[in-house]
């Protein structure tokens, strides 16, 4: 049996299908219910579904009908379809067919099914699904503000699976539909209308289901705000009224515990005020809207301000280091106080304190003495508060280390450490203790660190009292202390002439003082000691040595102190010598001296020889040797000879005089002058001296004239002599009984010829003739010039002729002939001038040229010259006129002649006197007429011709009319009588020209021309053709006849011109404009051709007119409007105004007279358009004119700035109420392109964004209420403005750098901020402490800063703050560390103690201790010990070398006077009592303190024995660094140290006179030697072995400079790689050894430029100097003897003695400097070896323009041309020239290899030898350059490194040798240090090893290429 069951949709009902009525059959199984339903158990509730399903169901009842057949039960299944979960239940067949399911899950769907049981066997279950609704929302609330509703609520239970918020107002209109998760319990419904009702429903929605709940709400007032506005007793309430409508507001305003204080408001209020309020309290505001019975509330809280503490005082606490606040408490409430405690602008302590408590004590703070701190206590309440402010200043702090720096017999100087805190100056005093008054007062400034006091009396105690001031306040400290007794003065000793006795006299010492000690002292040995009283000043010895040497020191003592020994020689007079001889020799400069010596002991004899004005010779002879010669004297010189025996300083004189032969004359010379009886001797004078000249004259031996001269003159004349003859001439110089003779040679002038005339002359030849000239004659010559030039060769004649024929001339010139006598080589010349006649002119034209008053007369020139021409005119054989005309014209122009007549002209050619003639004759043209005129007698078609006669000879006159085109119209011929003719029948207005010619013997005149005009005809048919109210249109026809243009004049009704036009002959029309309206108007028509016119008029009148100008403006006011206009003209009798709302409607309406020009209509809109409206009326027509016009709106309120930054702020504000407005109009200034964000995007909304503002910039904006600005047609108007001003924060310094100026000093720069700003703060922090140092201001133009008075080795931190107004910015900082210094050094009084040293024969013993150096610059690290052989007693240091040389040094070399012990450890400064740790020093002994014995220590520092007898200085040279401790090396940081004074001479102990000791044999000599060269090779190889140590010895025995070692010299190409080899051997031993013996190359050369104080601040490096000898100098400037200095210097290559310049990298303040050099040595090419900073430290500055534009250095222009930038190096080009020669420039090249690092070698030889050889191709290729520059940082490392390779480089490819040694040690003999270390000396070896292999290599491979050319062309292929 098969039973089925269909589901319908609609749940409810179970039906049978069609298949199973098919299959019906007898039961034999049960069957199941042929229909299922499914009900809740509750009312339904209808919702949008297709069923029906209660909104709360929790049950379903399940009905079905009984099955057919048997059933004995029904099984009833429930299941959740979500869950799984089943509910069961069995009813039995008889019962009802119904169940029930109670407690289900709401918004679930289940699934319910039935099955029917018979017996064992089931039917098949019937099916159906069913559904609960979803539970309902709980809690629905909804919160309202004014433009929003809240809407919150719970979540019902069941399942639910989104939720629904509908909202709708109060007519039922859906506004919005928002859907949410089932998780979310709130939402907010925003973009509402305060005041407004609306219907908020919440559904929920599940399984198709939906479940609803509703409230209603209205929105609340907006803005509402509650302000105290500052104040502590008031508060402000107001709030912005609903669109919806209000009937009244309930405000109240309540606290804790007292009553609240209400007020009912009518709905037009939107503020109030509530006062009397107590400060600090919090009050909260509700604000109840009531509309239409609904109430909502709004709800704010606020707070008066508290009020401020009184009585605030702040107290210093009795330590002077800590501060005490105190106040009385505010009224009202608050919560507590905060205690602020500032420096300045820096917040020192922000501390919260109990309202409890009235008083408040800084303690925990390190406060800073002297400084001036700011107290504010605040009263908080809320976030409210009140600040009350103080301020107070501590005292200053003493200063601290008092010391005395320096006390001498009139100095006193005192030095201390700066105090702790801030200060303004010093007060420093000076009281002597007897009598006890204040001798002395300084005021010092702040920065001061010592104080010195001149003119003290000496030996005398002071005490100096050094105060702190800082405003009012002060603190002292105060030192004791002696001035040292003085010396006495003018110490003198002398002899008296005496030889066994010396008195000592002196100035008595001034000051205080209580005896004198006085020693004699010969030969090292006290001979006296005596004490002498304090009134006494001299003192006598007698019983002396003759001649011999005694020394007297003199000492003042006072209270046990001494003063400056003053020490005195003096010495006994020794004898005089005898028989003196000297001789001549009869030579000119010799003199021989010789004499018998003197008696006595005596030194040495002195011969001096002195001429007549000074000493010549002054030769020291050995007494021994009494005789002397001497040579180079002048000659014929009278000398006195002096021999004085000498004994110290002492002489004794013997003179005698001789002279010397005299010289002759040189270059004796006899000249003629140019005279012909005269000769003139002249010579140069003979040298030396001599008394005068004798010169004599002869011919053929026989004397004929002679003369004395005197010796100041150096010629003589004789006169009377023969003309052209031969001389001699004898000059002699005498001196005393001496004479020297010279002879020369010559001849005088000879005669000119006689009578030389011009005997003939013709056009082509001249004759001259003369006679014969007096005197020696050879021959004549006769020469033809003409200008000086000659014309022919001359002519040669005996001496006999008289006659010479010149031919072959050219006419008319004028020649020179000169006649010439000839006698040796001289020669006297006669000239007479002569001239050849001139020819004729040839083709003479005489021309008219077409005028009736001249004539034009040319020609062509004849052969020959001429000087000019002279032209005739003839009339009928009567000269009229001459003319002269120049030689190079050819025409000439005759005037003023007579018309028509007949003339005759002759031109004559001039040359000189002569002339020549020719002729022709010409005509000239007749006249014209004259006074033409031509008249149209008023006629359109006649003119009148009349004239006046023409001037001359005419027959008659030719008459013609033209056209304007020159057409004939007609013509005429009137007979010479006539002067007047009539045209007729000519065209009306149309213009013609006369023509009139005068007719001559067949010749016509010009024409004569006049024009003129028949007039034209009037128009006709004018008429008015429209009018206006401002124009006129006339229209007429055209006139016949000729005419060219109209011209309209328009006039008034009283005649007067209004306007006038000109019209086009083509228009028939005009129209005027502007018009005065409703006037009468005349027309008058002109025809106008050329000057002539007709005329036609007519009168019209025009219309009124409008008025103009109209306009409707505000004024600013918001309610009203000004009407005005201009009278539009015309006559008028009145106006209509009319003003109009925007719907049309007529607002006003107004009557006005006509001379009023303006209305006002008021009580209007603010921000509303209006349109106005103004007729004009005259009688019964009228015109309008109309206009827009808006009210202002009202201007906005609550003005504020919030979130303000440095770039950026907000603004927010409140718009007006009752306005119209659709925007706002923000400005500012200063007017910054500043970007606007609008955040609501709404132009009416409060709020707008600024960005893009500029730091630190003052800004004032000023807002108006913008109304129209969105009708572009209207008018925008605006509200008064309101204005507000803010700054931006400044922004922070860029690129802040910090680094170390001195031991003392910080030096800081910094990049300015983008920023308007007033200054920089600068703060200086040290870091161990926390302690602020230093704190200034500094103005804004400023971005470097140099912070002083710091301690040296210390680490500050520094920050810079941007100050601008009253807001800073954000603090940049940085960390640095200041440098270590020399120690100070120390005063005179600290040194080494000549009475308490302990001496014996070898050594010296003394004490010093730590406290003898300052640790003010850095820790004292290390000590050695200074000696120095000397006996002097001046107060100096050793020389300030370093090193100085070892004691082996000083035993080996005699010249040595100085050495230094080995190193030693301070340990100064390693505990609280170290500067008490003392040292027991014994020189000599072989101290192990002090480097040990030398026979052990041979190659290093070392303490061997002094020598007996001596005199030895000491002196302590304290290190604060010696060498850099970071990698422990010397001389990469130069050493610094501070010597004391030199102690006064020790003198060591005498030898014992009880033997000699003998020296050892030489074989044990020679053992010992082999024994102790071992031993050292042994130690240094296991020295190798142990790896590198920090040796304290810098220097080494070592061969002297310029000693080239055996096997070091040049080396052969091909052994090259066998030496590196062995140099390499053993861990590099003999490479090392080699270098090490380099070191010490050139070291003893002067560097005296380089250590003046002047230029000690241009060198980089103190330890890296230029020698004198081969420094590069620079000009001077301005005759500064220091401007020279540069530290460079010249380098020898292998081509020039000066091929480089090596230089260290240019300082900040040696750029000009470089450049100058680069200039002034004519630099092409500039090697870098180097980056500007390595490894953070800066190693040569940027010394080149960064960019293409030009850069002054100094007086150099510099500009980088190009810029190539390669991996390894970079090229630049440079334009250099000078400011004074801006023509002239020069191309350098920088080479710039930037791969290199200091103190070390590039990573591959290959690149650094390509750059080398593309650096020597440049310079090979820039010939006649000057040296090529090289530097890297100091100039000797790298750089000597390149020179080198390039140097040897070179010698590879020239040579068959390369010597590298030898290379370094030339370069080190002109700069020391040149290939500074180890390593680059191995590199330089390196790279010469791959350039061979890499060479070999090449050979190689050609010779496999190539092999029949192996052994023939070797040479060639090597050299490739």
């Amino acid at each position: 049996l098969k039973v089925c069951f269909t589901l319908v949709p609609s749940w409810t009902t179970l039906a049978m299908s069609p298949e199973c009525h098919q299959h019906l059959s007898p039961v034999s199984d049960p069957v199941g219910p042929a229909r299922l339903d499914v009900q809740v158990n509750l009312a339904p509730t209808q919702y949008k579904s297709l069923t029906t399903v209660p909104s709360d169901s929790s049950g379903l009842m399940v009905s079905w009908s009984r099955s057919a057949g048997h059933v004995d039960w029904y099984d009833l299944t429930l299941e959740d379809t979500v869950s799984n979960q089943t509910t069961r239940t069995r009813i039995m067949g008889s019962a009802a067919p119904q169940s029930g399911f109670r407690s289900l899950v709401p918004g679930t769907l289940y699934t319910v099914s039935v099955v029917a049981t018979a017996g064992n066997k089931s039917a098949a279950p019937v099916v159906t699904l069913a559904a609960t609704a979803p539970s309902p929302v709980r809690g629905l609330q909804v919160a309202s503000s004014s433009h929003s509703l809240s809407v919150s609520w719970h979540v019902g239970s069941g399942r639910s699976e989104q939720f629904r918020i509908l909202l709708t107002d109060q007519d039922g209109v859906l506004l919005k539909n928002l859907s949410l998760k089932n998780t979310e319990t709130s939402a907010e419904l925003s973009g509402l209308q305060p005041g407004t009702w609306y219907t908020v429903t919440v559904e929920t929605e599940s399984v198709g289901l939906q479940t609803s709940v509703s409230t209603q709400a209205v929105t609340a007032v907006s803005d509402l705000r509650l302000d105290n506005k500052g104040s502590s007793s008031s508060l402000w309430a107001s709030w912005v009224s609903p669109d919806g409508g209000v009937d009244v507001y309930l405000v109240t305003l309540s606290d804790m515990g007292s009553t609240p204080l209400q007020r009912l408001l009518p709905p037009n209020i939107t503020q109030v005020v509530f006062e009397g309020l107590i400060p600090g309290r919090s009050y909260e505001l509700s604000v109840k809207t009531t509309a239409g019975g609904q109430s909502t509330e709004t709800r704010i809280r606020g707070r008066t301000v508290p009020g401020s503490v009184s009585s605030l005082a702040m107290m210093p606490v009795a330590d002077g280091r800590s501060l005490s606040l105190q106040w009385t408490p505010p009224s009202g409430d608050w919560e507590n106080y905060s205690v602020l405690l500032r420096n300045g602008s820096v917040v020192l302590l922000n501390k919260t304190v109990s309202k409890l408590r009235r008083e408040f004590s800084v303690h925990s703070l390190i406060l800073v003495p002297g400084r001036l701190y700011a107290a504010q206590v605040t009263v908080h309440s809320g976030g409210l508060e009140n600040t009350a402010s103080c301020h107070r200043r501590l005292s200053p702090g003493p200063v601290r280390q008092l010391v005395v720096r320096y006390a001498d017999e009139t100095t006193l100087s005192v030095l201390w450490s700066r105090p702790v805190g801030e200060w303004d100056g010093f007060t420093v005093l000076l009281r002597q203790a007897n009598p006890p008054t204040v001798a002395a007062q300084r005021i010092l400034p702040w920065e001061s660190r010592e104080c010195t006091f001149n003119m003290l009396t000496s030996g005398r105690q002071y005490t100096v009292t050094v105060m702190t001031n800082r405003a009012n306040l002060s603190s002292s400290a105060d030192v004791t202390t002696w001035t040292t007794p003085a010396p006495v003065g003018r110490l003198q000793v002398s002899n008296a002439g005496t030889t066994d006795s010396l008195q000592v006299q002196w100035e008595q010492a001034p000051g205080d003082l209580d005896s004198y000690q006085v020693l004699l002292v010969h030969e090292s040995s006290i001979i006296k000691n005596e004490t002498v009283e304090a009134v006494a000043s001299s003192i006598g010895f007698s019983s002396l040595i003759p001649g011999a040497l005694y020394r007297v020191v003199l000492t003042t003592l006072r209270a046990g102190h001494p003063s400056r020994q003053m020490v005195a020689e003096g010495r006994t007079a020794p004898a005089a010598v005898g028989e003196v001889r000297v001789s001549n020799n009869g030579r000119m400069d010799f003199l021989s001296v010789s004499w018998r010596p003197s008696p006595g002991e005596v030194d040495s004899y002195l011969v001096s020889l002195r001429d007549w004005k000074e000493t010549v010779h002054s030769l020291a002879v050995s007494k021994s040797s009494p005789e002397c010669v001497f040579n180079s004297l002048v000659s014929g010189r009278l000398y006195n000879i002096s021999i004085a025996s000498r004994s110290g300083s002492y002489q004794n004189h013997t003179f005698v005089q001789e002279r010397t032969q005299p010289s002759k004359v040189q270059n004796p010379t006899a000249t003629h002058g140019a005279r012909d009886d005269y000769l003139k001797v002249y010579w140069h004078h003979a040298a030396g001296d001599f008394d005068f000249y004798q010169v004599f004259i002869k011919h053929n031996n026989v004397f004929l004239q002679n003369q004395t001269v005197l010796k100041t003159q150096s010629e003589c004349v004789f006169n009377g002599l023969v003309p052209g003859r031969l001389y001699t001439v004898l000059v002699n110089t005498r001196s005393g009984k001496y004479e020297s003779s010279t002879s020369t040679h010559g001849r005088t002038f000879p005669a000119v010829v006689q009578s030389l005339v011009l005997a003939g002359q013709g056009t082509e030849d001249l004759r001259v003739r003369w006679s014969a000239a007096p005197g020696d004659v050879d021959h004549y010559e006769v020469q033809l010039l003409f200008n000086d030039m000659k014309v022919f060769p001359p002519i040669t004649l005996g001496s006999a002729v008289g006659e010479c024929v010149l031919s072959s001339l050219t006419p008319g010139r004028l020649y020179k002939i000169l006649v010439s006598t000839f006698s040796g080589p001289n020669q006297r010349a006669q000239f007479v001038e002569g001239r050849t006649v001139p020819s004729k002119v040839k083709n003479i034209h005489v021309s008219n040229s077409g005028d009736s008053t001249s004539l034009k007369v040319s020609w062509t020139p004849g052969q020959g010259d001429v000087d000019g021409y002279l032209v005739f005119l003839y009339r009928e054989n009567r000269q009229l006129d001459l003319r002269s005309v120049l030689k190079h014209q050819n025409e000439v122009m005759f005037g003023s002649l007579q018309p028509g007549q007949m003339y005759k002209v002759t031109v004559q050619s001039v040359s000189g006197e002569l002339v020549n003639n020719n002729t022709a004759s010409g005509r000239t043209v007749p006249s014209q007429v004259t006074g033409l005129q031509v008249e149209n007698l008023h006629s359109t078609c006649s003119l009148q011709v009349s004239w006046q006669e023409a001037l001359g000879i005419a027959d008659r006159y030719n008459l013609q009319v033209l056209d304007n085109r020159g057409s004939l119209v007609t013509n005429c011929s009137q007979p010479t009588g006539q002067t007047s003719y009539r045209f007729d029948g000519l065209i009306p207005g149309k213009k013609y020209r006369v023509l009139v010619q005068t007719i001559s013997g067949g010749v016509h005149s010009l024409g004569v021309s006049a024009e003129a005009r028949t007039r034209p005809a009037a128009v006709t048919d004018l008429t008015v053709k429209a009018n206006s109210s401002t124009s006129l249109s006339f229209s007429w026809s055209p006139p016949d006849g000729d005419f060219e243009v109209y011209e309209v004049f328009l006039y008034k009704s009283d005649d007067s011109l209004k306007e006038s036009q000109h019209v086009q002959s083509s228009s028939q029309q005009c129209s005027f404009q502007g018009l005065r309206p409703g006037a009468p108007y005349k027309l008058v028509v002109l025809t106008h051709s050329g000057d002539q016119s007709n005329q036609s008029s007519i009168w019209a009148r025009t219309v009124p007119a409008a008025v103009s100008s109209l306009r409707a403006r505000s004024g600013n006011q918001s309610d009203a409007l000004q009407v005005n206009w201009e009278h539009g003209g015309g006559d008028l009798s009145g106006y209509l105004v009319n003003l109009y709302s925007p719907d049309g409607s007529l607002q006003a309406e107004k009557q006005l007279s006509p001379e009023v020009k303006e209305f006002i209509f008021s009580d209007l809109v603010p921000g509303r358009l209006y349109r106005a409206e103004v007729w004009s009326l005259s009688g019964e027509l009228g015109k309008r004119a109309n206009t827009l016009g808006r009210t202002a709106p009202r201007p906005p309120t609550s003005f504020l700035f919030r979130g303000v930054t440095n770039t950026s702020l907000e603004i927010t504000w409140s718009g007006p109420i009752d306005s119209d407005y659709d925007d706002f109009d923000l400005q500012w200034t200063p007017q910054d392109q500043l970007s606007i964000i609008n955040p609501y995007h709404s132009r009416t909304s409060g709020t707008r964004i600024l960005r893009g503002m500029f730091p630190g910039r003052l800004y004032t904006f000023s807002l108006r209420t913008a109304s129209g600005t969105m009708e572009p047609e209207a008018m925008h108007t605006y509200s008064t403005p309101i204005q507000k001003s803010i700054r931006t924060k400044p922004e922070r310094v860029h690129s802040l750098h910090c680094r170390p100026q001195s031991s003392t000093s910080i030096s800081c720069s910094w990049s300015a901020p983008e920023a308007d700003y007033d200054s920089y703060n600068i703060e200086c922090l040290l870091q161990s402490s926390q302690i602020l140092v230093y704190s200034r201001r500094t103005g804004r133009e400023s971005t470097t800063y140099i912070i002083p008075l710091l301690e040296p080795h210390k680490r500050y931190t520094v920050s810079v703050k941007v100050i601008s107004d009253s807001t800073t910015s954000e603090e940049a900082w940085d960390s640095v560390v200041t440098m270590i210094d020399r120690p100070p050094v120390p005063p005179l009084s600290t040194r080494v103690s000549d009475k308490s040293a302990l001496v014996n024969k070898s050594s010296i013993s003394f004490r010093f201790n730590c406290s003898w150096f300052s640790d003010v610059n850095g820790a004292v690290k290390f000590f050695t010990i200074v000696v120095t052989e000397s006996a002097g007693v001046d107060d100096v240091q050793p020389d300030q070398q370093h090193p100085l040389p070892s004691y082996l040094d000083y035993k080996s070399n005699s010249s040595i006077k100085s050495y230094q012990t080995s190193y030693f450890h301070s340990h100064c400064g390693l505990g609280p009592d170290s500067s008490s740790t003392s040292f027991e020093i014994s020189v000599g002994t072989g101290m192990d303190l002090l480097g040990g014995p030398c026979d052990r220590n041979l190659d290093q520092f070392c303490d061997g024995p002094l020598k007996s007898k001596t005199a030895y200085r000491l002196s302590i040279r304290a290190f604060t660094q010696l060498f850099d401790e970071e990698i422990k090396d010397f001389g990469v940081s130069p050493p610094l140290f501070t010597d004391t004074y030199l102690s006064l001479p020790v003198v060591t102990e005498p030898e014992p006179l009880s033997g000699i000791i003998e020296g050892v044999s030489a074989g044990t000599f020679l053992i010992v030697m082999l024994v102790g060269v071992t031993a050292l090779l042994v130690c240094r190889h296991k020295a190798r072995q142990e790896g590198p140590t920090v040796r304290m010895s810098v220097r080494r025995e070592r061969p002297g400079p310029g000693v080239h070692l055996g096997g070091r010299g040049p080396i052969k190409i091909p052994n090259f790689e066998t030496h590196y080899n062995k140099l390499q051997a053993d861990s590099n031993y003999l490479l090392s050894s080699e270098y090490e013996d380099l070191k010490e190359v050139g070291r003893n050369q002067p560097l005296d430029s380089a250590l003046l104080p002047e230029n000690r601040g241009k060198n980089r490096y103190n330890n890296i100097l230029p020698y004198d000898s081969t420094r590069v100098k620079l000009s001077y400037v301005d005759d500064d003897l220091c401007s020279d200095y540069i530290n460079a210097s010249y380098i020898p290559g292998n081509n020039f003695r000066r091929e480089y310049i090596a230089t260290q990298g240019p300082l900040p303040g040696t750029k000009d400097d470089f450049w100058k050099m680069v200039w002034e040595q004519n630099v092409h090419n500039i090697v870098m070896v180097t980056q500007c900073v390595e490894k953070g430290r800066v190693k040569c500055d940027h010394y080149w323009p960064f960019d293409q534009d030009p850069l002054y250095y100094g007086d150099l222009i510099v500009q980088m041309l190009s810029e190539s930038v390669l991996p390894e190096w970079t090229i630049r080009e440079f334009n250099i020239c000078s400011e004074e020669q801006l023509n002239f420039t020069r191309l350098v090249r920088q080479f710039h290899y930037t791969v290199w690092p200091d103190h070390g070698v590039p990573e591959t030889t290959q690149s650094l030898i390509q750059f080398v050889r593309t650096v020597r191709d440049y310079i090979n290729r820039t010939p006649g350059s000057g040296p090529t520059v090289v530097h890297c940082s100091a100039g000797v490392g790298r750089t000597g490194t390149f020179i080198v390779l390039d140097r040897v480089l070179q010698q590879l490819d020239t040579k068959d040798t390369v010597d590298i040694y030898g290379s370094v040690f030339d370069l080190r003999l002109h700069r020391s240090h040149m290939v500074q270390t180890e390593c680059q000396y191995s590199f330089l070896h390196q790279c010469v090893r791959d350039v061979l292999r890499a060479r070999k290599l090449r050979c190689e491979q050609e010779n496999l290429l190539y092999p029949i050319y192996e052994n023939v062309n070797y040479h060639t292929q090597r050299g490739q």
